[in-house]
């Protein structure tokens, strides 16, 4: 998959569910809502009702986009991917290093396969290219009997400089700005998808192989000279 150069290369087209449902390893239909006050609120909502893991809903716009600390997160109407993922196991200290890995796992072999250079991982949750923020993760928690995680994923995708807020211009950036070229959304969101299912499934079975491609690809740590 490669960047197209050009407005109309690939035009702001909305997500489409049937696309999305092809690439999930869950099989449970992909919901798209047209606005939200967050992903992370409406899916955990849906994870207090009982909906089962692999549950995958996208935003187009949200009106309350949040972070880690509950700081605001810009999400321009179509132009990147505000999602969240339902996964449910026990939130435990064995488990909790995993989930905090496997999305930026899951991220960072996305931008692999869409040939972006110079990302890495900002611990605790951000993915920055070149020093600038691409992506953040933010999951969110419930406890007890029926425990679960929800994971949420904003990745700028086709944002323009000015799609930012002024005070975001020398801080945040998007696939479009680092390729210098549009990317189809639905293709991008389809990758990720996959390899999300793919982070998911070493989170279970090698949880350890899982947290050895997060330290290799946090930045700042020089790759291991070993074969």
């Amino acid at each position: 998959m490669t960047a197209e150069v050009g407005a109309e290369a690939y035009p702001d087209l909305p997500l489409d569910p049937l696309l999305l449902n092809r690439a999930s390893p869950w099989n449970i239909p992909v919901q798209v809502l047209e606005e939200t006050t967050s992903s992370n609120d409406e899916m955990l909502r849906l994870g207090e009702e009982g909906h089962p893991e692999g549950t995958l809903l996208f935003a187009e716009r949200q009106t309350a986009g949040r972070g880690q600390f509950h700081r605001p997160w810009s999400s321009a109407p179509g132009k990147g991917l505000w999602f969240s993922l339902l996964l449910r196991l026990p939130i435990n200290d064995r488990t909790i290093p995993s989930l905090s890995a496997f999305a930026a796992v899951a991220l960072m072999e996305t931008l692999n396969e869409l040939g972006i250079p110079g990302g890495g991982i900002k611990p605790p949750n951000d993915l920055l290219i070149s020093g600038k923020k691409i992506a953040g993760i933010l999951v969110e928690t419930r406890t007890g009997k029926d425990s679960f995680a929800v994971v949420g994923i904003g990745l700028n995708v086709n944002h323009r400089r000015d799609d930012f807020p002024a005070e975001l211009h020398d801080r945040a950036t998007s696939l479009a700005m680092a390729a210098g070229g549009k990317f189809d959304r639905n293709a991008v969101a389809s990758s990720m998808i996959r390899h999300l299912g793919k982070s998911e499934r070493l989170m279970h079975d090698a949880p350890e192989k899982l947290l050895a491609a997060w330290n290799r690809h946090l930045l700042g740590v020089m790759p291991s000279a070993q074969p």
